[in-house]
């Protein structure tokens, strides 16, 4: 009985492994898995290493980012990663710049903690906070910011306005409605002088980021590639950015009575077997993933973000019958190659708004219609929230006022009545 249950615990730890190498392989960026895959080619024989074109083109020197970014559309992604080029000499640290890119938002903010990119990036904190560092100190001021207040104190500090009583005021932002006696204490000032010092920080620019296009461009080689035919989309892996090995099928040959020698090819062909079969799993669940998202948002791929679809990772893991935490491992920091554009995966996720009654919407699509609504409207008779929200309903969109007010205000679009006082020169 004890002899059957070590035999038990012996074959589950091994599964446990070859499991845990399948999914540390599924998350790992093309460039870091070709560089993985040679190093254990250069360990084991039985494994014959095949570099992928889109690096051995460049002989093993990482991706280049500003070679894939079309000169005549100027962006963000653009203009940060010109300068995470100059800003980040060694390909270590570009490449943990370049995930942090890849996380910007369009306002110019972080969308992702530091943790998360440092965990993509397969880095420590410590260094991720590093590099960061480096990146505030990019143009504009107030790019990477994590936050609100953060953007502001960063732009402060660069105009060199960042007294004491502009950062405690800065980081205490919830408390200028209501509570300006106490802001004042805070800042060791007359509440009479909290105006003056609004007015400073009002002269700062919350959304650095708004200045640009947030164009989604190929930070990374694309993974898979997406075609359009008649009879519908289809993807395929992009064999240019795979590593490719073969398996050396030799007959463990040598003196029988060197037992110890016969051990150790034996382990290291069961390596090499382990190390085909995870590659293999990873490029069909990363097709089989893309093949999913591209039928639910096929809307999506032929019209635009307003047609984007509510559609999360449970969604998605449900269809296909594995955990959430392997769809996110599969669509983290990989593109698809379409035939206009190279797009994050993370693109074809939408977060459901809550809807008035109906059936949920987008958060990509609201965004897009009150984008389309104010920017259509006439400057000098300009829509209020309520007035956006009647327009949404007749068009089959039920969604809130605070909704609206919501996503205006990400979008950077002032309220009605601050657009007419602009229109009107006021």
């Amino acid at each position: 009985m004890e002899f059957a249950q070590t035999i038990s615990q012996s074959q589950t730890m091994q599964m446990g492994g070859q499991l845990l190498q399948s999914l540390a392989i599924l998350g790992m960026a093309s460039n870091d898995l070709s560089e993985h895959v040679q190093e254990r080619a250069e360990a084991n024989p039985y494994v014959a290493y095949s570099p992928p074109s889109a690096f051995a083109a460049r002989g093993g020197e990482a991706f280049d980012a500003m070679a894939a970014i079309a000169a005549d559309r100027p962006s963000l992604m653009a203009h940060v990663v010109e300068q995470i080029e100059r800003a980040f000499p060694a390909p270590a640290d570009r490449m943990i710049a370049l995930h942090f890119a890849e996380a910007l938002e369009p306002t110019g903010w972080l969308g992702q903690p530091v943790e998360t990119i440092a965990l993509l990036a397969g880095c420590p904190v410590a260094r991720a906070e590093q590099v960061l560092d480096v990146l505030q100190a990019l143009e504009p001021a107030g790019l990477f910011a994590r936050s609100l207040s953060d953007c502001l104190l960063i732009q402060a500090r660069e105009a060199d306005l960042l007294t004491w009583e502009v950062e405690t005021l800065i980081r205490n932002l919830d408390m200028i409605d209501g509570r300006r006696a106490e802001l004042a204490e805070l800042c060791d000032c007359e509440v009479s002088d909290i105006p003056d010092i609004l007015a400073q920080i009002r002269g700062l620019n919350p959304k650095p980021g708004l200045a640009y296009d947030h164009v989604p461009v190929p930070v990374f080689p694309p993974d898979l590639i997406a075609t359009r035919s008649e009879a519908g989309w289809t993807v395929e892996l992009n064999r240019a950015t795979t590593p490719r090995i073969t398996v050396r099928e030799d007959h463990l040959t040598g003196d029988s009575a060197d037992r110890e020698a016969r051990k150790l090819r034996r382990k290291a062909l069961a390596e090499a077997r382990a190390l085909a079969l995870a590659l293999e799993r990873r490029g069909d669940t990363l097709l089989r993933t893309a093949a999913v998202l591209v039928a639910r948002q096929s809307r999506f791929l032929d019209k635009g973000p307003a047609y984007l679809t509510p559609l999360t990772l449970d969604d998605v893991a449900g269809e296909l019958g594995v955990h959430p935490s392997t769809v996110s491992r599969a669509v983290s920091g990989r593109m698809i190659q379409t035939e206009t554009r190279a797009l994050p995966l993370r693109a074809f996720f939408a977060r459901p708004v809550s809807a008035v009654g109906g059936a949920a919407v987008s958060r990509d699509s609201v965004m897009d219609f009150v984008q389309r609504v104010v920017t259509e409207e006439n400057p000098s008779a300009p829509l209020s929230d309520d007035a956006i929200v009647a327009l949404a309903h007749r068009s089959g969109m039920r969604i809130a006022r605070r909704t609206v007010a919501k996503y205006r205000s990400v979008l950077g679009l002032a309220s009605s009545y601050e657009r007419r006082r602009r229109a009107l020169g006021i």
